[in-house]
């Protein structure tokens, strides 16, 4: 049976008109005898055809050459276009499902903050790469119907394209940075996983098609490849999240986004005005650009590469030329030195102006028979030379002469000299019984703090006193900077002896750390001391509306007790800090947000109605002002791209069920264009005489990689780190390969192995004689031939290009850009390995 079954697939190769062939076995059908013979006619000669080309059947095979290459080389570079423009409705929905936020309480923050329910990286490398890579994955799924073989373009365009990103997009890239700034990959745990399994991915296709089963692709092969997809996805989020060693998580903190809530605008609000407004009262203008720049939520993947669509197809824009990060960072540096010539003409003026002196306490108790009275007078801040403050008393109920002896004179302090005292000598009455008296120290003139005036009371009884709140009650409106609040306790009938307790601040609803700073310590009062005064500092109110409390609580008292007439009784004394919303701020803050939603509003990518729709598809810019604003170029675009605008009009927005259905149906019509150009595609190539190897790595390749070009240009000069235009080269490229091939090859080696059974004699055994011999009943196979070329050649070239990446980072700083000799110089060995890439891979096509 053996000997037969070899004899017949001998006599199919060589005796085709000759031998009689065995009947085929059930179940053979198309897929064991659809595939191409040596005789049968080409995708462009009659009687030839693709899936839905040529349209004009064999009487347009019969044009004339030079016309069927015009027409097929305009129609292709159409087709782009048209795959392009439906990418973008296809991420326009992608970004509509992956934006969708909700608010979290962060802990770190101590406050709530909106976040993204997908996670920036497992969006990039899901349904972001499907949407940026959807024609070359779809070319490579569509491609093994109805026959479950490898199409003739889709493994050679996956590895075409992706030698173009790599290296043709990185030298663009490194060379759009300007005037010599520099831009590097921020979250290069990511970037490290994502590079690792973008070489691997191609070595991997190396291990199935040279190494474990030659020409074969076995069903846990397909598997595996597949799963390598999530594998990627698993490890990628890890080194998101600094689950793997060396990686770290990013630190939490607000971005400013359309969901951004009244309370978090107010942080970022506060924060700017806290860093820029030192010299300068910020418009709400300013404050957004600042907020925008200090707060900075890049643009998406999916954002980058519709704009990138719509600039080629004269549409909708929706990226401003500058962006907000760069008119927000321009104007950043604008204050920046405004503030540091107002600090040097501060210090030029001397450090006079912000050296104050005060009393040290408000409050002083004596007896009578104290003798003298000690007041501290304490100068804050460091003068730079000898600073004067004339002091003098003041009778109250206690008269001069009689109850005290009156002074007056003035104090010096210098650097060295921080502290000084005014004594006051009591005057004790002999013989006659008197009321408790008062009389006051006044600081007169001088740099003179808040504490300016002493009050100092002579009393008969000698009694230690009791300790209570200067007031129980404080309420302090929330602001932009923090507050000091002064807290003063006072010390009642009777001051004789040293007193102390202990003071510490207590949670409410306010936090400590995000509301207050946590404040404990002991509270001494000398003899005769009658207040004492230390601070509790309120943080920068983020309130927009309604209020937060805390407690000042004083515990342990030693040598005197608590009033337990006030809140806490005789066992502690309470103040209660209440923090009011700043109501005077709603109006302002309800004009930032309306500006900040202004401007995400122009950013938005999809439409919400058909009616928006069609509009935008039938005017140049997307609107009837912005044609008129059009250049004769991009209305030429347009003319060119409207049918394909009108047509995709018809896919349902992205508001509808939150962005699903137009997902769905956008990848179905992408699915249909992907066909026309594979047709398309093939149809040049054959006429040019060009195989599909030579075609896919070459024009599909680069048409289909067209608008991520210009999509990663612009995320490389708009956004401040390297990111959005180098990192996710090597993300899309992994996805490729474990998404684009795994996915089709895993379909097609389960078909082949469980369902498809072929016999000698059909044209599977016709096309694969070799392998037929070994398996006989059918098996997939995916020559490896000038695909391993081309795989060996890339992978080669993608180590030097990621080295040549690795050493810029080190030399200048970053990835992209620098000096711009070296730039220009990097751009083109970039370019030099992707030629020498083209030409291994056609060097080695016939083998």
């Amino acid at each position: 049976q053996d000997l037969l079954r070899r004899a017949r697939v001998l006599c199919t190769r060589d005796l085709r008109d000759r031998c009689v062939f065995a009947p085929r076995r059930a179940g053979s059908g198309m897929v064991c005898d659809g595939l191409p013979g040596e005789g049968d006619p080409s995708i462009c000669t009659v009687g030839g055809g693709g899936l839905l080309l040529p349209l004009g059947g064999d009487a347009e095979q019969q044009w004339p050459k030079e016309v069927r290459i015009v027409l097929y080389l305009a129609g292709l570079l159409w087709c782009f276009m048209g795959v392009a423009i439906i990418a973008d409705v296809f991420m326009g929905a992608i970004e509509k499902i992956t934006s969708r936020k909700i608010l979290i309480h962060d802990k770190s923050l101590g406050k709530k903050r909106t976040a993204t329910v997908w996670n920036p990286t497992v969006a990039n490398l899901t349904l972001m790469a499907l949407g940026s890579s959807a024609p070359e994955i779809l070319l490579n799924v569509i491609g093994i119907f109805p026959t479950f073989q490898a199409g003739a373009l889709g493994p050679s365009t996956i590895v075409g394209s992706a030698a173009f990103n790599l290296l043709c997009i990185a030298a663009v890239c490194v060379i759009s940075i300007p005037g010599g700034e520099v831009r590097y990959i921020k979250d290069l745990g990511v970037y490290s996983v994502t590079a690792f399994f973008s070489v691997f991915a191609y070595l991997w296709l190396l291990v199935i098609l040279l190494g474990t089963s030659p020409d074969v692709v076995e069903t846990w092969e397909g598997v595996v490849t597949f799963a390598f997809f999530w594998l990627l996805v698993i490890f990628a989020f890890g080194a998101d999240k600094g689950w793997i060693p060396g990686t770290e998580k990013p630190p939490p903190g607000f971005t400013v986004q359309p969901e951004s809530s009244k309370e978090e605008l107010s942080v970022m609000e506060i924060k700017v005005r806290q860093m820029y407004g030192k010299y300068t009262n910020l418009t709400p203008e300013q404050v957004r650009l600042l907020m925008e720049y200090e707060f900075y939520a890049p643009h998406s993947r999916a954002k980058h590469r519709v704009n990138a669509t719509r600039l080629l197809s004269g549409g909708k824009k929706i990226l401003a030329a500058k962006s907000s990060y760069e008119a927000g960072m321009e104007l950043a540096k604008e204050l920046q030195s405004k503030d540091k010539e107002m600090d040097a003409k501060q210090s030029a003026n001397g450090a006079r102006d912000c050296v104050v002196a005060q009393f040290e306490a408000l409050n002083y108790n004596v007896l009578e028979s104290v003798g003298e009275v000690t007041i501290k007078v304490r100068c804050v801040g460091v003068p730079t030379g000898e600073t004067e403050v004339k002091y003098a008393t003041r009778d109250g109920s206690a008269k001069a002469i009689d109850d005290y002896e009156p002074v007056e004179g003035t104090l010096r302090f210098s650097p060295d000299k921080l502290e000084e005292e005014i004594s006051v000598k009591i005057v004790e009455s002999k013989g006659a019984t008197e009321d408790t008296e008062e009389f006051y120290v006044d600081l007169l003139s001088g740099p003179l703090g808040m504490r300016k005036t002493v009050t100092v009371v002579i009393i008969d009884e000698d009694h230690p006193g009791e300790l209570h709140f200067e007031n129980e009650q404080i309420e302090v409106k929330g602001c932009e900077k923090d507050i000091v609040v002064p807290i003063t306790v006072v010390r009642s009938r009777g001051s004789s002896g040293v007193v102390s307790c202990k003071y510490c601040t207590d949670e409410g609803s306010a936090k400590e750390g995000a509301d207050f700073e946590k404040v404990e310590g002991v509270l001494t009062f000398a003899s005769g001391q009658q207040s004492a005064t230390f601070d509790v500092t309120v943080k920068a109110n983020y309130k927009f509306e309604g209020t937060e409390i805390f407690r000042v609580v004083l515990s342990d008292p030693e040598g005197a007790t608590f009033d337990a007439t006030t809140d806490g009784g005789s066992e502690s004394c309470i103040l209660t800090l209440i923090i009011l919303a700043d109501e005077s701020r709603k109006h302002g803050l309800n004009t930032l947000t309306n500006m900040v939603q202004v401007n995400w509003d122009s950013l938005e990518m999809g439409n919400a109605t058909y009616k928006e729709q069609i509009t935008s598809s039938i005017f140049c810019g997307g609107s009837l002002k912005a044609q008129k604003e059009s250049s004769w170029v991009e209305f030429i675009a347009h003319i060119f791209a409207a049918p394909w605008k009108v047509l995709f009009s018809v896919v349902p927005p992205t508001e509808y069920a939150g962005g699903w259905l137009c997902f769905c149906v956008a990848l179905l019509m992408i699915g249909f264009v992907t066909v026309i150009i594979g047709d398309m595609a093939e149809l040049l190539g054959c006429v040019l005489g060009i195989s599909p190897a030579t075609t896919a790595i070459t024009l599909v390749a680069l048409g289909t990689s067209l608008p991520d070009t210009f999509a990663s240009r612009t995320a490389a000069q708009m956004d401040p780190y390297a990111d959005n235009s180098i990192g996710n080269i090597t993300g899309s490229n992994s996805v490729n390969v474990f998404l684009g091939l795994g996915l089709p090859w895993m379909i097609s080696a389960i078909y082949w192995q469980f369902v498809a059974e072929c016999a000698p004699g059909d044209s599977w055994s016709l096309a694969y004689p070799e392998e037929a011999l070994k398996y006989p009943k059918g098996l997939f196979v995916v020559k490896a031939g000038s695909l391993s070329y081309s795989v060996i050649s890339f992978s080669s070239c993608a180590l030097v290009c990621m080295a040549s990446l690795a050493v810029r980072r080190k030399v200048f700083g970053g990835e992209l850009g620098g000096p711009k000799t070296s730039a220009y110089a990097t751009a083109v060995f970039f370019v030099l390995l992707w030629l020498t890439y083209i030409v291994v891979s056609i060097m080695f096509e016939g083998d």
